[in-house]
């Protein structure tokens, strides 16, 4: 438009003889210094855009050198958080290394939810590191559940971490209840326990599970309380059907278990009992009063029964009875105590009609050395370090 309002100034001023090549001549000058302005100016904006690493570049990086992560995983991440300077993540990064992270758990959470790095952390993260201080947990304790779910920092302090602190509470009562269970159940505050425990609650007190049974499983088992609706139907219904008690605390335990073994597991294990002359019947009766019998691996039951029946002569039938010995260490405390008492039956020192082999198994440690080798301790074999 300038150079358009410019000829026309020079048609005006010049003489009437102008000729059609002058006016050409003028029009060619100033389209070429048209031209020369703008390539000065596209220069100037190339030159601009190399001085200036790419956006991306920066963030990939960052993520790398600063956070840890693999350069796959920062590519990867990258497509979630765009980092133009290092001020706001280096004050994150700062943030928790003061809580108590480690630099693995750092590049836990940045792996899993790289938008913390552009979260502000006085404003945003802060008050949520000092509401799980608030309710007991340690630095180490907050680190290890916000690693191993780290969006949990981005959830609202006052709609979520708050109502469901509040909501375990109502059902655990006692802090140190709760904190045991958030200590199993890192992920706890991504549900809407809310919801879920007054669902939950129902059904348990439906089916004639007391109150304090509940709070047992909530505290011990999150893992199954809070699994969905279907799964912690059939695994009531399993518990209740196998003939539990639902007053009695085994009724939890079986809970427990068979959240994680199958039918055909526990089918297996009983063919695996029945080797050794276990009764469906006894095999059952053993289930309910051990219910982690069917957890136990094969190697294990074979080798604790075999020992039990063939070198301590105990029946197959009486174990069954007494299932808690399955769960024992074979060798650091059936063998050292069954040689303990073999020597002394050997000696005369005890007569096998006065011992009761199950409880010799049950006592602790201390009680055992008292009364079998500290009283004894005349026998030369017999060590009081037993």
């Amino acid at each position: 438009m300038s150079s358009l309002l410019y000829c026309r100034r020079f048609l005006l001023t010049s003489s009437s003889s102008i000729d059609s090549s002058s006016i050409s001549s003028f029009l060619l000058s100033g389209s070429s210094r048209r031209r020369t302005l703008s390539s000065v100016s596209d220069t100037k904006t190339e030159d601009a855009k190399r001085k200036r690493p790419p956006l991306k570049s920066f963030t990939v990086n960052y993520l790398v050198n600063s956070c840890g992560l693999s350069l796959e995983s920062a590519k990867s991440r990258s497509k979630f958080v765009k980092l133009s300077s290092s001020k706001r993540p280096d004050s994150v990064l700062a943030l928790l290394k003061t809580n108590g992270f480690t630099f693995e758990q750092i590049t836990r959470v940045v792996n899993s939810f790289p938008s913390i790095l552009i979260v502000n952390p006085e404003s945003v993260l802060l008050p949520k590191l000092l509401f799980f201080r608030s309710i007991g947990l340690t630095s180490s304790d907050t680190a290890k559940l916000i690693s191993n779910c780290p969006t949990t920092l981005s959830l609202s302090l006052q709609n979520r971490l708050i109502p469901c602190y509040d909501s375990l509470k109502s059902i655990l009562v006692e802090k140190e209840s709760i904190l045991k269970c958030l200590r199993r159940g890192y992920w706890i505050f991504t549900l809407d326990t809310v919801k879920y425990l007054s669902a939950r609650l129902s059904l348990c007190r439906d089916a004639g599970v007391e109150d304090q049974s509940i709070r047992r499983l909530v505290q011990n088992g999150p893992l199954v309380f809070f699994c969905s609706e279907r799964k912690f139907n059939e695994v009531l219904t399993r518990v209740r059907s196998f003939g539990f008690d639902p007053k009695k605390m085994y009724f939890i335990h079986a809970m427990l278990v068979f959240s994680h073994v199958s039918e055909s597991t526990v089918e297996r294990k009983f063919e695996l009992y029945q080797q050794f002359g276990w009764s469906r019947g006894e095999f059952v009766a053993a289930f309910m009063r051990f219910p982690n019998c069917v957890k136990i691996s094969d190697e294990k039951i074979k080798g604790t029964m075999e020992y039990l029946v063939n070198d301590a002569g105990l029946k197959a039938g009486a174990v069954a009875m007494q299932p808690f010995v399955l769960g024992l260490s074979l060798e650091k405390r059936i063998k050292p105590r069954n040689m303990v008492i073999s020597e002394l039956l050997s000696k005369g020192f005890v007569k096998r009609e006065d011992l009761n082999y199950f409880q010799i198994l049950k006592v602790k440690e201390c009680v055992f050395v008292d009364k079998f080798v500290l009283k004894f301790q005349h026998v030369s074999s017999l060590q009081p370090s037993l």
